[in-house]
């Protein structure tokens, strides 16, 4: 099958640090430390695989770079601290072995300490799929030839009746899948032109993983099942990487692997090979191949040389790229994507990413319990039978977690009552002569479904924020929050959050949680929400007759509500009512009123109510004039006899700001000096008295 290909990113152009002088021993390889000082102030560290540190270096003020010698097949640990950046994204350190750059470090790893594992892996001579030379099945012997509708690709035996390849080599041009019938594989063979070589399986079963996404090709990986077991020579399985293989460096950057196929080895004009090719790739930092690629998808592994002339092809999908690990090749990744001249970095897709995914789905993954509730005594585990099995050998990780026993398809684990965490039960068979190790279920010892704690009843106002919370011990939780035992809400989250409450969310609220191991019903939680104090209606301004009634009166919303009337801004005795009568009133009640209410949620202030009392005994008191009584400069008064009189001007607090006396006839007042708003304007003598309202815009 064509192998999918990308567009390039512009070369990225790279200068940097100062030299640091290393003694050098027998064999050995160039390492180059490049770093870029404008990016801000950091000090670095060569540790090696016991932690000792063989080199350092200080970042000062100009572009340089540090190059030394290391012994060859090493892990290393390059170190770096950190102190100041000047730049959030940009290029920090690139680390060179033999004149490739392998890692890219760049500034948005943030201020610390921090560090990144690599490999100091050496190529096989005459390593020149392109640029590779030819190879014989006998040292791959799980490579397979591929026959996928019209397309072509490779892939690997991982177990008798199991092939993995690539997702997109399960689909046709349009993206459609192909049916299995359509598919095949041939095992044990050096040229796929010649029909005699090898032998042919047919395919009776395609799985891809339900994550694949053939826009981006993440998760580009697929499992063949074949319809009998491969029984050929030159045709045995490969063993997986797995998590503990890559915890112990196998695919640091460094590591130099192996690429096979029979894909294009020239690409124009092209060329097809007539014998397995094989190439050999450094494994590179994600960073350093995004130097290339504008994007790279998270489930990839990139290998391969910058400039190299050295890599997979059209027609190499599905393909393995193996790594040594502990005396064997192991199967890290699979042919994806790369560049359509087959000439820099290219992309893998990480198979230690999908370790439970393949064991699950190819049935070799051992049965049993992955969650046992603490206090379990005891489970049981076991396996199919696998063809070509002749022995099978079981453990469990950690020790501590309890003890096994079996040495057959089937195993009892016998748990520490004290043990609670990860757990891995892993079993080895020897199949076809073989010990496979990637056979394992992962276990997690959970405690029992517990509420430790969980919200408080709560008295809260509206519009205030509140979370209800549930602390609970417990595997796979699911929480059920209920009001007033109605469900509202479902889901993993311990949280119930009310980001503007309301008065109709008082109730009792409580939690149901359900886990693996149990389930756990909280308390009852008590919320009351108050209303905020608020004023809703008060008395208008009113006219009283001399020696008659009135009642004032403020109507609020709100909890434990208390009043507070006033008068001209003076405190009213024993007025802690929502009504203030006024009873046969006279001059002394004219005024402004207005009254605090206080609640639970709050305090609020009236307006004004301005109340004038009409003395109607006095038949002989003068018309009183004013206009206009909405104003922004001035005002006039007048009365209807010639009487001197008195004029004051109040505001709605009751504070004089302005008084003139002796006034005759008609007088002007100006107030364009005064704030805007309502003023209440006196006029009196000794034998009357007049309140009108102004209001000042």
């Amino acid at each position: 099958m064509v192998r999918l290909l990308f567009c390039m990113k512009k070369p990225v152009i790279i200068s940097f640090l100062f030299l640091i002088s290393y003694i050098t021993m027998a064999q050995k390889v160039n390492i180059q430390i490049m770093n870029n000082k404008g990016t801000g102030l950091s000090e670095w560290q060569i540790l090696d695989d016991q932690n000792v540190s063989v080199l350092s270096g200080i970042s000062n003020q100009q572009n340089d770079s540090v190059t030394f010698s290391l012994e060859e097949n090493k892990h290393f640990i390059f170190k770096v601290t950190v102190y100041e950046l000047n730049n959030s994204d940009a290029e920090l350190y690139t680390i060179t072995i033999n004149n490739e750059p392998l890692i890219r470090i760049n500034s948005n790893i943030g201020k610390g300490i921090h560090t990144f594992s690599f490999f100091t892996g050496t190529r096989a001579l005459n390593a020149k799929i392109t640029g590779g030379v030819n190879a014989v099945i006998s040292d791959f012997p799980w490579q397979i030839y591929y026959i996928s509708g019209n397309f072509r690709c490779g892939g690997s035996i991982i177990n008798g009746n199991w092939i993995l390849t690539a997702a997109h080599c399960t689909k046709d041009d349009q993206g459609i899948s192909i049916n299995s019938s359509a598919m095949f594989v041939r095992v044990g063979l050096n040229n796929p032109s010649n029909s005699t070589e090898g032998k042919t399986y047919a395919v009776n079963k395609v799985i891809v993983n339900e994550g694949y996404d053939d826009g981006t090709l993440l998760n580009d990986i697929a499992l063949l099942r074949l319809t009998d077991t491969i029984n050929f020579s030159n045709a045995t399985p490969i063993n997986l990487i797995n998590e503990n293989d890559v915890s112990n460096g196998a695919i640091v950057p460094g590591v130099m692997s192996w690429v096979t196929g029979w894909g294009l080895t020239k690409v124009s004009p092209q060329v097809i090979p007539t014998a397995l090719q094989k190439v050999q790739l450094p494994i590179i930092s994600t960073a350093q191949a995004a130097t290339v690629w504008n994007s790279i998808p998270a489930t990839d592994l990139m290998a391969g040389f910058l400039n190299g002339n050295k890599d997979a092809c059209s027609g190499d999908s599905g393909g393995p790229l193996v790594v040594p690990v502990s005396g064997e090749y192991k199967l890290a990744g699979i042919v994806s994507w790369g560049s359509s001249t087959c000439n820099t970095y290219g992309a893998y897709t990480r198979v230690s990413d999908f370790e439970s995914w393949i064991q699950k789905n190819t049935g070799l993954q051992p049965a049993g319990d992955s969650i046992v509730c603490h206090g379990v005594s005891s489970t049981q585990y076991s396996v199919p039978v696998i063809p070509g099995s002749t022995a099978y050998a079981w453990d469990l990780l950690p020790a501590g977690a309890g003890l096994i026993s079996g040495n057959g398809r089937k195993a009892t684990v016998n748990w520490n009552l004290s043990f609670t965490g990860k757990a891995t039960v892993i079993l080895k068979a020897t199949i076809n002569g073989k010990v496979s190790d990637w056979f394992r279920v992962h276990v997690a010892v959970s405690p029992i479904t517990k509420i430790l704690s969980q919200s408080r009843d709560t008295v809260i106002c509206t519009g205030q924020p509140l979370t209800l919370n549930a602390i609970v011990e417990g595997h796979d939780l699911i929480y059920s929050w209920s009001k007033n035992d109605h469900v509202i809400q479902t889901g993993s989250s311990s949280k119930l959050v009310l980001s503007s409450s309301k008065v109709s969310d008082t109730g009792d609220y409580k939690c149901n949680i359900t886990g693996s191991c149990g389930a756990a019903t909280s308390n009852i939680i008590k919320l009351t929400v108050y209303a905020v104090t608020k004023i809703t209606s008060l008395s208008p301004n009113a006219e009283v007759p001399f020696g008659n009634e009135i009642t004032l009166q403020v109507t609020a919303e709100g909890h434990d509500l208390a009043y507070e009337w006033q008068k001209d801004g003076t405190v009213i005795n024993n007025s802690n009512n929502s009504q203030l009568p006024l009873i046969a009133v006279n001059a002394a009640d004219i005024g402004l009123y207005r009254t605090t209410v206080t609640g639970t949620c709050g305090t609020e202030l009236s307006d004004s109510i301005y109340v004038y009392v009409k003395k109607t005994n006095f038949i002989s008191d003068p018309d009183v004039f004013l206009w206009p009584s909405m104003t922004t400069d001035e005002f006039t008064v007048a009365i209807s006899s010639d009487s001197f009189y008195n004029v004051q001007i109040i505001n709605t607090n009751g504070r004089k700001i302005r008084e003139q006396t002796n006034c005759r006839y008609q007088t002007r007042f100006n107030i364009s000096t005064i704030a805007r708003g309502v003023y209440i304007v006196e006029i009196y003598n000794n034998s009357f008295r007049k309140s009108i309202r102004v209001i000042k815009e």
